[in-house]
């Protein structure tokens, strides 16, 4: 019967194909694994990794969950208590209004991000793009946002990688009408060093306007969703809001796929 030939073949390919985990680099088969997280209540995250990582590695993550800073959702140490803010922000509340994130920068999660991003696993970004959506959807409402923009990469890394990976985490999203994904609502205007290995004051200075709006007043009155993968310090995301508000957004929030 026709309709049973797609399944089959997808099973014998798996059956015959197996994948390789990219944690462990051990063979599992696929069917198996997503079978083991579909009936599992591991979150989010092992299921969309199901089809890259065994059954063992997809779990290994951390979700981001309360209590956190209500601001910049670093989360909190103690696992008892609501959301707060915490003490850095209350001492420098910065430029955008809150970020949140799918998970902790660690585990499977990591170790995704950095295939994607510096491995050319481009084929990752549907499964992540489709975990930052469900993490979007989670905390913001219908009608919060009306822009959301990917933060850039400078021309010259850009060349050297090929993608911008913030822009193939929301590329594949089903936006409304009422929200506007806008590719270029911003601009890298010089290149930077990596910030990786920078403490917070040094990430600061070394991000200090290096972001511009390529579109200007586009933003203006707009609240506007800044998309990532990793939030560490949040210089970035501060330099991004900060040339937003500059050109009239009425606030800037930030998602990202992972909270360092």
């Amino acid at each position: 019967m026709p309709f049973l030939v797609k399944p089959l073949l997808a099973a014998m390919a798996n059956a015959l194909f197996p994948a390789r985990c990219l944690g462990c680099r051990q063979l599992f088969h696929r069917q198996a694994a997503r079978a083991k997280e579909d009936g599992s209540e591991k979150s989010d995250a092992g299921r969309a990794l199901a089809d890259y990582f065994c059954p063992v590695c997809s779990g290994q993550w951390t979700a981001v969950a309360s209590p956190l800073c209500s601001r910049c959702g670093m989360v909190f140490k103690s696992r008892v208590g609501p959301d707060h803010f915490c003490g850095r922000c209350l001492e420098r509340p910065g430029t955008f209004t809150r970020a949140r994130a799918a998970g902790a920068y660690d585990g499977t999660l990591q170790l995704a991000i950095q295939a994607l991003k510096f491995k050319g696993h481009t084929h990752l970004a549907n499964p992540l793009g489709r975990l930052l959506y469900a993490t979007y959807r989670h905390y913001w409402l219908d009608g919060d946002i009306d822009l959301i923009a990917p933060v850039p990469l400078h021309r010259r890394r850009f060349r050297r990688r090929g993608f911008n990976q913030a822009l193939l985490l929301v590329k594949a999203w089903p936006l409304s009408g009422e929200v506007v994904m806008v590719r270029d609502l911003l601009a890298r205007n010089r290149p930077t060093p990596p910030q990786t290995g920078l403490d917070r004051r040094q990430r600061r200075i070394n991000i200090k306007n290096a972001f511009g709006v390529s579109r200007p007043g586009e933003s203006v009155g707009k609240r506007v969703l800044l998309v990532d993968d990793v939030l560490t310090t949040g210089a970035t995301a501060e330099a991004c809001a900060t040339a937003l508000l500059k050109d009239g957004a009425k606030r800037v929030d930030v998602l990202t796929l992972a909270r360092a």
